[in-house]
Protein backbone atom coordinates (compact mmCIF):
# COMPACT_ATOMS: atom_id res chain seq x y z
CA UNK A 1 0.00 0.00 0.00
CA UNK A 2 1.34 3.66 -0.81
CA UNK A 3 0.04 6.30 1.78
CA UNK A 4 0.59 9.95 0.96
CA UNK A 5 3.21 10.22 3.21
CA UNK A 6 4.95 7.35 1.36
CA UNK A 7 4.52 8.98 -2.24
CA UNK A 8 5.89 12.53 -0.79
CA UNK A 9 8.74 10.93 0.84
CA UNK A 10 9.38 8.72 -2.15
CA UNK A 11 9.84 11.28 -4.53
CA UNK A 12 9.05 10.97 -8.52
CA UNK A 13 12.52 8.76 -8.33
CA UNK A 14 11.78 6.89 -5.55
CA UNK A 15 8.28 6.28 -7.20
CA UNK A 16 9.72 5.02 -10.09
CA UNK A 17 11.68 2.45 -8.43
CA UNK A 18 9.26 1.19 -6.45
CA UNK A 19 7.19 0.96 -10.11
CA UNK A 20 9.99 -0.91 -11.93
CA UNK A 21 10.85 -3.12 -9.21
CA UNK A 22 7.27 -4.20 -7.61
CA UNK A 23 4.50 -2.99 -9.64
CA UNK A 24 5.44 -3.68 -12.81
CA UNK A 25 8.77 -6.09 -12.98
CA UNK A 26 7.67 -8.39 -15.61
CA UNK A 27 7.66 -5.35 -18.10
CA UNK A 28 10.66 -4.01 -17.08
CA UNK A 29 12.05 -7.99 -18.17
CA UNK A 30 10.30 -7.57 -21.49
CA UNK A 31 11.57 -4.23 -22.60
CA UNK A 32 15.12 -5.24 -21.25
CA UNK A 33 14.86 -8.45 -23.57
CA UNK A 34 13.48 -6.82 -26.50
CA UNK A 35 16.01 -3.68 -25.92
CA UNK A 36 19.33 -6.00 -25.82
CA UNK A 37 17.84 -7.46 -29.04
CA UNK A 38 17.16 -4.24 -31.17
CA UNK A 39 20.69 -3.19 -30.31
CA UNK A 40 22.65 -6.30 -30.71
CA UNK A 41 23.61 -5.89 -34.52
CA UNK A 42 23.97 -9.70 -35.02
CA UNK A 43 21.27 -10.30 -33.19
CA UNK A 44 18.36 -11.52 -35.85
CA UNK A 45 14.08 -11.41 -36.00
CA UNK A 46 14.38 -14.33 -34.47
CA UNK A 47 15.83 -13.78 -31.64
CA UNK A 48 12.83 -11.25 -31.17
CA UNK A 49 10.30 -13.73 -31.85
CA UNK A 50 11.45 -16.39 -29.45
CA UNK A 51 10.91 -13.49 -26.96
CA UNK A 52 7.34 -13.08 -27.76
CA UNK A 53 6.75 -17.10 -28.16
CA UNK A 54 7.54 -17.25 -24.57
CA UNK A 55 4.65 -15.88 -23.96
CA UNK A 56 1.83 -17.77 -25.46
CA UNK A 57 -1.07 -15.07 -24.39
CA UNK A 58 1.25 -12.12 -25.88
CA UNK A 59 1.42 -13.95 -28.74
CA UNK A 60 -2.00 -14.58 -29.26
CA UNK A 61 -2.34 -10.58 -28.76
CA UNK A 62 0.48 -9.81 -31.03
CA UNK A 63 -0.89 -11.69 -34.05
CA UNK A 64 -4.01 -9.96 -33.20
CA UNK A 65 -2.87 -6.92 -34.10
CA UNK A 66 -1.01 -7.86 -37.01
CA UNK A 67 -3.91 -9.11 -38.60
CA UNK A 68 -6.00 -5.98 -37.71
CA UNK A 69 -6.99 -3.33 -40.37
CA UNK A 70 -4.86 -0.83 -38.69
CA UNK A 71 -1.70 -2.68 -38.87
CA UNK A 72 -2.17 -4.54 -42.24
CA UNK A 73 -4.59 -2.78 -44.32
CA UNK A 74 -4.02 -5.31 -46.58
CA UNK A 75 -5.41 -7.82 -44.76
CA UNK A 76 -2.75 -10.47 -46.04
CA UNK A 77 -3.33 -13.04 -42.87
CA UNK A 78 -0.49 -13.57 -41.08
CA UNK A 79 0.02 -17.04 -38.82
CA UNK A 80 3.34 -16.93 -37.50
CA UNK A 81 5.26 -14.07 -35.58
CA UNK A 82 7.93 -14.73 -37.94
CA UNK A 83 5.78 -14.09 -40.76
CA UNK A 84 5.00 -10.60 -38.85
CA UNK A 85 8.25 -9.53 -38.46
CA UNK A 86 8.77 -10.25 -42.43
CA UNK A 87 5.40 -8.28 -42.62
CA UNK A 88 5.05 -5.68 -40.51
CA UNK A 89 9.31 -4.99 -39.77
CA UNK A 90 11.11 -5.36 -36.61
CA UNK A 91 10.85 -2.04 -35.16
CA UNK A 92 6.84 -2.74 -35.30
CA UNK A 93 6.15 -6.06 -33.59
CA UNK A 94 8.70 -4.55 -31.19
CA UNK A 95 6.51 -1.72 -30.38
CA UNK A 96 3.45 -3.79 -30.25
CA UNK A 97 4.59 -6.19 -27.61
CA UNK A 98 6.10 -3.57 -25.53
CA UNK A 99 2.72 -1.77 -25.89
CA UNK A 100 0.57 -4.64 -24.74
CA UNK A 101 2.82 -5.95 -22.06
CA UNK A 102 2.50 -2.68 -20.49
CA UNK A 103 -1.32 -2.09 -20.58
CA UNK A 104 -2.24 -5.55 -19.33
CA UNK A 105 0.20 -4.58 -16.34
CA UNK A 106 -2.20 -0.85 -16.27
CA UNK A 107 -5.29 -2.43 -16.68
CA UNK A 108 -4.97 -4.47 -13.02
CA UNK A 109 -6.92 -1.65 -11.11
CA UNK A 110 -5.79 0.84 -9.22
CA UNK A 111 -8.09 4.76 -9.75
CA UNK A 112 -9.47 2.83 -12.72
CA UNK A 113 -11.54 5.36 -13.66
CA UNK A 114 -8.55 7.51 -14.21
CA UNK A 115 -6.17 4.81 -15.89
CA UNK A 116 -8.95 4.50 -18.62
CA UNK A 117 -9.25 7.70 -19.13
CA UNK A 118 -5.49 8.43 -19.73
CA UNK A 119 -5.33 5.21 -21.76
CA UNK A 120 -8.27 6.82 -24.22
CA UNK A 121 -6.63 9.69 -24.44
CA UNK A 122 -3.02 7.30 -25.10
CA UNK A 123 -4.86 5.46 -27.94
CA UNK A 124 -6.36 8.62 -29.50
CA UNK A 125 -3.38 10.52 -29.52
CA UNK A 126 -1.23 7.66 -30.97
CA UNK A 127 -3.50 7.33 -33.66
CA UNK A 128 -3.41 10.95 -34.59
CA UNK A 129 -0.30 11.41 -33.87
CA UNK A 130 0.81 8.60 -36.30
CA UNK A 131 -0.96 10.43 -39.38
CA UNK A 132 0.49 13.59 -38.60
CA UNK A 133 3.64 12.76 -38.43
CA UNK A 134 2.94 10.80 -42.02
CA UNK A 135 1.53 14.00 -43.81
CA UNK A 136 4.71 15.27 -42.38
CA UNK A 137 6.50 12.39 -44.39
CA UNK A 138 8.00 11.37 -41.22
CA UNK A 139 10.40 8.45 -42.13
CA UNK A 140 9.31 6.58 -38.52
CA UNK A 141 5.50 7.24 -38.26
CA UNK A 142 5.54 4.03 -35.94
CA UNK A 143 8.15 6.13 -33.10
CA UNK A 144 5.84 8.55 -33.36
CA UNK A 145 2.98 6.49 -32.86
CA UNK A 146 4.47 4.60 -29.46
CA UNK A 147 5.76 7.98 -28.37
CA UNK A 148 2.27 9.19 -28.26
CA UNK A 149 1.16 6.06 -26.72
CA UNK A 150 3.69 6.16 -24.00
CA UNK A 151 3.79 10.06 -23.36
CA UNK A 152 1.66 9.64 -20.41
CA UNK A 153 2.86 6.15 -19.11
CA UNK A 154 3.82 7.46 -15.35
CA UNK A 155 0.82 9.20 -15.03
CA UNK A 156 -0.83 6.05 -15.93
CA UNK A 157 1.46 4.10 -13.59
CA UNK A 158 0.50 6.17 -10.92
CA UNK A 159 -3.20 5.98 -10.91
CA UNK A 160 -3.06 2.40 -11.08
CA UNK A 161 -0.39 1.96 -8.60
CA UNK A 162 -1.00 4.88 -6.15
CA UNK A 163 -3.27 3.69 -3.84
CA UNK A 164 -3.92 5.71 -1.04
CA UNK A 165 -1.49 8.86 -3.01
CA UNK A 166 -3.36 8.17 -6.37
CA UNK A 167 -6.65 8.35 -3.94
CA UNK A 168 -6.26 11.66 -2.19
CA UNK A 169 -4.66 13.28 -5.71
CA UNK A 170 -7.78 12.37 -7.36
CA UNK A 171 -10.20 13.87 -4.50
CA UNK A 172 -7.91 17.53 -4.92
CA UNK A 173 -8.45 17.10 -8.56
CA UNK A 174 -12.25 16.40 -8.37
CA UNK A 175 -12.49 19.60 -6.55
CA UNK A 176 -11.42 21.84 -10.00
CA UNK A 177 -7.99 22.33 -8.99
CA UNK A 178 -5.63 22.92 -11.77
CA UNK A 179 -3.52 19.32 -12.29
CA UNK A 180 0.03 20.83 -12.53
CA UNK A 181 -1.64 22.82 -9.02
CA UNK A 182 -2.87 19.61 -7.83
CA UNK A 183 0.16 17.28 -8.04
CA UNK A 184 2.77 20.01 -6.34
CA UNK A 185 0.46 20.50 -3.89
CA UNK A 186 -0.91 16.93 -2.77
CA UNK A 187 2.80 14.93 -3.91
CA UNK A 188 5.47 17.59 -4.09
CA UNK A 189 6.03 16.59 -7.78
CA UNK A 190 4.49 16.30 -10.76
CA UNK A 191 3.44 13.04 -12.23
CA UNK A 192 5.21 14.45 -15.58
CA UNK A 193 8.47 13.53 -13.73
CA UNK A 194 7.70 10.05 -12.97
CA UNK A 195 7.28 10.05 -16.74
CA UNK A 196 10.28 10.63 -17.83
CA UNK A 197 12.17 8.34 -14.98
CA UNK A 198 9.87 5.39 -16.39
CA UNK A 199 11.10 6.48 -20.02
CA UNK A 200 14.97 6.72 -18.88
CA UNK A 201 14.79 3.56 -16.78
CA UNK A 202 13.45 1.49 -19.52
CA UNK A 203 15.30 3.29 -21.98
CA UNK A 204 11.89 3.82 -24.38
CA UNK A 205 13.76 5.84 -26.75
CA UNK A 206 14.86 9.62 -27.66
CA UNK A 207 12.24 10.54 -29.11
CA UNK A 208 9.67 9.94 -26.05
CA UNK A 209 12.40 12.19 -24.22
CA UNK A 210 12.26 14.99 -26.35
CA UNK A 211 8.10 14.74 -26.23
CA UNK A 212 8.36 14.89 -22.38
CA UNK A 213 10.72 17.69 -21.92
CA UNK A 214 10.09 19.81 -24.87
CA UNK A 215 6.35 18.99 -26.50
CA UNK A 216 5.46 21.21 -29.16
CA UNK A 217 8.76 23.12 -28.25
CA UNK A 218 10.47 20.77 -30.08
CA UNK A 219 10.49 19.55 -34.12
CA UNK A 220 8.21 18.11 -36.51
CA UNK A 221 8.05 15.19 -34.47
CA UNK A 222 7.20 16.69 -31.00
CA UNK A 223 4.86 18.77 -32.33
CA UNK A 224 3.01 15.80 -33.97
CA UNK A 225 2.60 14.17 -30.32
CA UNK A 226 2.14 17.13 -28.34
CA UNK A 227 -1.00 18.41 -30.80
CA UNK A 228 -2.30 14.74 -30.79
CA UNK A 229 -2.33 14.60 -27.43
CA UNK A 230 -3.91 18.06 -26.73
CA UNK A 231 -6.62 17.19 -29.18
CA UNK A 232 -7.57 14.15 -27.76
CA UNK A 233 -7.90 16.18 -24.33
CA UNK A 234 -10.37 18.58 -25.72
CA UNK A 235 -12.70 16.61 -27.67
CA UNK A 236 -13.32 14.85 -24.68
CA UNK A 237 -15.45 18.50 -24.51
CA UNK A 238 -16.97 18.45 -27.66
CA UNK A 239 -15.22 18.41 -31.56
CA UNK A 240 -17.78 21.65 -31.67
CA UNK A 241 -16.50 23.32 -29.16
CA UNK A 242 -13.85 26.49 -29.61
CA UNK A 243 -10.83 24.58 -27.64
CA UNK A 244 -11.30 21.69 -29.79
CA UNK A 245 -11.61 23.64 -33.08
CA UNK A 246 -8.76 25.95 -31.94
CA UNK A 247 -6.51 22.97 -31.84
CA UNK A 248 -7.65 21.36 -35.45
CA UNK A 249 -6.60 24.56 -36.56
CA UNK A 250 -3.17 24.59 -35.32
CA UNK A 251 -3.03 20.89 -36.48
CA UNK A 252 -4.17 22.60 -40.13
CA UNK A 253 -1.26 24.89 -39.90
CA UNK A 254 1.46 22.49 -38.88
CA UNK A 255 0.52 20.16 -41.49
CA UNK A 256 0.30 23.00 -43.65
CA UNK A 257 -3.37 21.78 -45.38
CA UNK A 258 -6.61 23.46 -45.42
CA UNK A 259 -8.83 22.80 -42.53
CA UNK A 260 -11.44 21.11 -44.79
CA UNK A 261 -9.04 18.56 -46.31
CA UNK A 262 -7.53 17.79 -42.52
CA UNK A 263 -11.11 17.16 -41.01
CA UNK A 264 -11.85 13.91 -42.61
CA UNK A 265 -8.84 12.37 -41.58
CA UNK A 266 -8.85 13.24 -37.98
CA UNK A 267 -12.54 12.02 -37.94
CA UNK A 268 -11.20 8.98 -39.13
CA UNK A 269 -8.44 8.34 -36.45
CA UNK A 270 -10.93 9.06 -33.74
CA UNK A 271 -12.59 5.64 -34.85
CA UNK A 272 -9.48 3.95 -35.72
CA UNK A 273 -8.25 4.30 -32.43
CA UNK A 274 -11.36 3.00 -30.98
CA UNK A 275 -10.62 0.03 -32.95
CA UNK A 276 -7.00 -0.18 -32.02
CA UNK A 277 -7.74 0.14 -28.20
CA UNK A 278 -10.44 -2.43 -28.62
CA UNK A 279 -7.13 -4.62 -30.26
CA UNK A 280 -4.73 -4.15 -27.53
CA UNK A 281 -7.75 -5.49 -24.99
CA UNK A 282 -8.70 -1.80 -23.84
CA UNK A 283 -12.32 -2.59 -24.08
CA UNK A 284 -13.11 0.68 -21.50
CA UNK A 285 -10.46 3.02 -23.22
CA UNK A 286 -12.43 2.40 -26.61
CA UNK A 287 -15.24 3.30 -25.53
CA UNK A 288 -14.16 6.48 -23.91
CA UNK A 289 -12.87 7.91 -27.36
CA UNK A 290 -14.75 10.32 -28.80
CA UNK A 291 -16.22 10.29 -32.20
CA UNK A 292 -17.17 13.25 -34.08
CA UNK A 293 -19.23 11.41 -36.34
CA UNK A 294 -21.94 9.73 -34.31
CA UNK A 295 -21.32 12.30 -31.58
CA UNK A 296 -21.52 9.46 -28.86
CA UNK A 297 -19.50 6.22 -27.69
CA UNK A 298 -20.05 3.28 -30.66
CA UNK A 299 -20.18 -0.58 -30.00
CA UNK A 300 -16.70 -1.30 -31.33
CA UNK A 301 -16.67 -5.18 -32.41
CA UNK A 302 -14.23 -7.34 -31.45
CA UNK A 303 -11.91 -8.90 -34.29
CA UNK A 304 -12.03 -13.17 -34.38
CA UNK A 305 -9.26 -14.73 -32.69
CA UNK A 306 -8.54 -18.61 -32.90
CA UNK A 307 -7.86 -19.76 -29.35
CA UNK A 308 -5.06 -22.07 -28.83
CA UNK A 309 -3.12 -24.64 -31.18
CA UNK A 310 -5.30 -26.37 -34.09
CA UNK A 311 -4.70 -28.32 -37.21
CA UNK A 312 -5.28 -25.46 -39.07
CA UNK A 313 -2.96 -23.30 -37.56
CA UNK A 314 -0.21 -26.37 -38.00
CA UNK A 315 -1.16 -26.15 -41.71
CA UNK A 316 -0.56 -22.34 -42.16
CA UNK A 317 2.65 -22.45 -40.67
CA UNK A 318 3.85 -25.70 -42.32
CA UNK A 319 3.49 -23.33 -44.83
CA UNK A 320 5.18 -20.30 -44.12
CA UNK A 321 7.83 -22.62 -43.47
CA UNK A 322 7.73 -24.12 -46.95
CA UNK A 323 7.89 -20.95 -48.15
CA UNK A 324 10.77 -19.87 -46.61
CA UNK A 325 12.58 -22.92 -47.30
CA UNK A 326 12.06 -22.06 -51.11
CA UNK A 327 13.90 -18.52 -50.77
CA UNK A 328 17.04 -17.72 -49.20
CA UNK A 329 16.51 -18.78 -45.13
CA UNK A 330 19.21 -18.42 -42.90
CA UNK A 331 18.99 -21.09 -39.88
CA UNK A 332 18.10 -18.82 -37.52
CA UNK A 333 14.37 -18.25 -39.32
CA UNK A 334 14.10 -21.63 -40.22
CA UNK A 335 14.73 -22.94 -36.37
CA UNK A 336 12.39 -20.54 -35.33
CA UNK A 337 9.39 -20.89 -37.68
CA UNK A 338 10.12 -24.61 -36.58
CA UNK A 339 9.95 -24.34 -32.88
CA UNK A 340 6.85 -21.88 -33.43
CA UNK A 341 5.63 -24.57 -35.50
CA UNK A 342 5.71 -27.70 -33.08
CA UNK A 343 4.63 -25.20 -29.70
CA UNK A 344 1.49 -23.72 -31.27
CA UNK A 345 0.50 -25.59 -34.30
CA UNK A 346 0.48 -29.08 -32.43
CA UNK A 347 0.10 -27.08 -29.14
CA UNK A 348 3.22 -29.00 -27.25
CA UNK A 349 3.88 -27.61 -23.70
CA UNK A 350 7.86 -27.12 -24.40
CA UNK A 351 10.20 -27.55 -27.95
CA UNK A 352 13.71 -27.17 -28.11
CA UNK A 353 16.42 -27.94 -30.49
CA UNK A 354 19.85 -28.32 -29.90
CA UNK A 355 23.13 -28.14 -31.76
CA UNK A 356 26.51 -30.53 -31.86
CA UNK A 357 29.31 -28.89 -31.22
CA UNK A 358 31.35 -27.94 -33.80
CA UNK A 359 34.17 -31.33 -32.47
CA UNK A 360 30.77 -33.42 -32.12
CA UNK A 361 31.57 -34.72 -28.75
CA UNK A 362 28.27 -32.82 -27.33
CA UNK A 363 24.92 -31.84 -27.68
CA UNK A 364 23.99 -28.63 -26.41
CA UNK A 365 20.60 -26.97 -26.33
CA UNK A 366 20.42 -23.44 -28.39
CA UNK A 367 16.46 -22.51 -28.18
CA UNK A 368 13.51 -23.38 -26.94
CA UNK A 369 9.65 -22.09 -26.46
CA UNK A 370 7.11 -22.68 -23.55
CA UNK A 371 6.85 -22.27 -19.62
CA UNK A 372 10.39 -23.74 -18.18
CA UNK A 373 11.86 -24.19 -22.04
CA UNK A 374 14.81 -21.37 -20.71
CA UNK A 375 15.60 -24.10 -17.45
CA UNK A 376 15.63 -27.36 -20.00
CA UNK A 377 17.65 -25.43 -22.65
CA UNK A 378 20.72 -24.71 -19.89
CA UNK A 379 20.53 -28.59 -18.73
CA UNK A 380 20.37 -29.69 -22.33
CA UNK A 381 24.54 -30.25 -22.40
CA UNK A 382 25.02 -33.80 -22.77
CA UNK A 383 28.31 -35.72 -23.76
CA UNK A 384 27.82 -38.40 -26.53
CA UNK A 385 29.88 -40.99 -24.97
CA UNK A 386 28.93 -43.85 -26.85
CA UNK A 387 27.23 -45.21 -24.17
CA UNK A 388 24.82 -47.86 -25.83
CA UNK A 389 20.67 -47.97 -25.48
CA UNK A 390 20.86 -44.53 -24.08
CA UNK A 391 18.31 -42.06 -25.53
CA UNK A 392 20.80 -38.50 -26.90
CA UNK A 393 23.51 -41.46 -28.23
CA UNK A 394 21.17 -43.27 -29.85
CA UNK A 395 19.32 -39.71 -31.53
CA UNK A 396 22.42 -38.69 -32.85
CA UNK A 397 24.46 -41.61 -33.60
CA UNK A 398 22.02 -43.77 -35.32
CA UNK A 399 19.88 -40.76 -36.53
CA UNK A 400 16.58 -42.28 -35.23
CA UNK A 401 13.53 -40.39 -33.94
CA UNK A 402 12.11 -41.48 -30.74
CA UNK A 403 8.31 -40.84 -29.65
CA UNK A 404 8.01 -41.78 -26.14
CA UNK A 405 4.24 -41.23 -24.17
CA UNK A 406 5.74 -43.16 -20.98
CA UNK A 407 9.19 -43.85 -19.39
CA UNK A 408 8.44 -47.59 -18.05
CA UNK A 409 8.27 -48.26 -22.37
CA UNK A 410 10.72 -46.49 -23.33
CA UNK A 411 13.06 -48.63 -25.72
CA UNK A 412 16.37 -46.96 -24.72
CA UNK A 413 17.42 -45.48 -21.46
CA UNK A 414 15.88 -41.69 -20.64
CA UNK A 415 18.29 -40.89 -17.06
CA UNK A 416 19.99 -38.15 -18.52
CA UNK A 417 17.04 -36.42 -20.03
CA UNK A 418 15.15 -36.81 -16.93
CA UNK A 419 17.84 -35.02 -14.81
CA UNK A 420 18.11 -32.45 -17.11
CA UNK A 421 14.27 -31.95 -17.05
CA UNK A 422 12.89 -33.68 -20.02
CA UNK A 423 9.74 -35.60 -19.29
CA UNK A 424 7.50 -37.99 -21.44
CA UNK A 425 5.48 -37.62 -23.36
CA UNK A 426 7.84 -36.92 -25.32
CA UNK A 427 9.30 -36.63 -29.30
CA UNK A 428 13.08 -36.26 -30.29
CA UNK A 429 14.18 -36.43 -33.63
CA UNK A 430 17.32 -35.58 -35.10
CA UNK A 431 18.48 -33.28 -38.01
CA UNK A 432 20.83 -34.76 -40.55
CA UNK A 433 22.44 -32.48 -43.21
CA UNK A 434 24.41 -34.04 -46.31
CA UNK A 435 24.10 -37.65 -43.99
CA UNK A 436 25.27 -35.44 -40.69
CA UNK A 437 23.30 -35.42 -37.33
CA UNK A 438 23.85 -31.39 -36.53
CA UNK A 439 21.13 -31.47 -33.91
CA UNK A 440 17.86 -32.71 -32.59
CA UNK A 441 14.47 -31.10 -31.98
CA UNK A 442 13.09 -32.20 -28.71
CA UNK A 443 9.18 -31.40 -27.57
CA UNK A 444 7.06 -32.64 -24.65
CA UNK A 445 4.22 -32.18 -22.90
CA UNK A 446 4.19 -31.09 -19.14
CA UNK A 447 1.25 -31.23 -17.83
CA UNK A 448 -0.30 -33.60 -15.26
CA UNK A 449 -1.97 -36.81 -17.45
CA UNK A 450 -0.94 -35.37 -20.32
CA UNK A 451 -1.06 -37.49 -23.39
CA UNK A 452 0.86 -37.48 -26.72
CA UNK A 453 -1.50 -38.47 -29.94
CA UNK A 454 -0.23 -40.11 -33.09
CA UNK A 455 -1.45 -37.86 -34.66
CA UNK A 456 0.44 -35.01 -32.57
CA UNK A 457 3.84 -37.05 -32.71
CA UNK A 458 3.29 -37.44 -36.54
CA UNK A 459 3.15 -33.72 -36.78
CA UNK A 460 6.00 -32.80 -35.17
CA UNK A 461 8.42 -35.30 -36.82
CA UNK A 462 6.94 -33.36 -39.77
CA UNK A 463 7.91 -29.77 -38.69
CA UNK A 464 11.78 -31.24 -37.95
CA UNK A 465 11.54 -33.03 -41.38
CA UNK A 466 11.05 -29.77 -42.91
CA UNK A 467 13.67 -28.32 -40.94
CA UNK A 468 16.32 -30.83 -42.06
CA UNK A 469 15.12 -29.71 -45.65
CA UNK A 470 15.64 -26.03 -44.30
CA UNK A 471 19.03 -26.73 -42.92
CA UNK A 472 19.90 -28.81 -45.77
CA UNK A 473 19.12 -25.65 -48.37
CA UNK A 474 21.02 -23.70 -46.34
CA UNK A 475 23.98 -25.70 -46.38
CA UNK A 476 23.81 -26.41 -50.06
CA UNK A 477 23.75 -22.35 -50.92
CA UNK A 478 27.11 -22.48 -48.63
CA UNK A 479 28.63 -24.45 -50.31
CA UNK A 480 27.75 -23.16 -53.97
CA UNK A 481 29.22 -19.76 -52.60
Amino acid sequence: MTTLQDARRLGAQGFVARIRERDMPAFGRTVDAIREVADDERASASALAAIILQDAALTTKVLKLANSAYFNPSRAHISTVSRALVALGFDAVANMALSLVLIDALLRGGVRERVVTEMARAFHAAVQARTLAALKADPNPEEVFISALLARVGEMAFWCFGDEAAQSLDSTLATGVPAEVAEQNVLGYRLRQITLGLVKDWRLGGLLTSVIEQGERGGDREKCVALAHSLARQAEGGWEAPPTRQVLDQIAKHLDRPLDEVLPLIADNAVAAAQAAVNYGAHEAARLIPLPRSGGAVTVQEEDESSGPNPLLQLKILRDLSMLIAGKPNLNDVLTLALEGIFRGIGMDRALFAMLTPDRQSLVGKAGLGPGADALVRAFHFALDGSPGELVNTVVTRQQSFVVTNAFDAPVRLERLTRAGGVPPFVIAPIVVHGRTIGVFYADRTKAEATLSEEDATGVLHFVQQASMGFEHVAARGARA
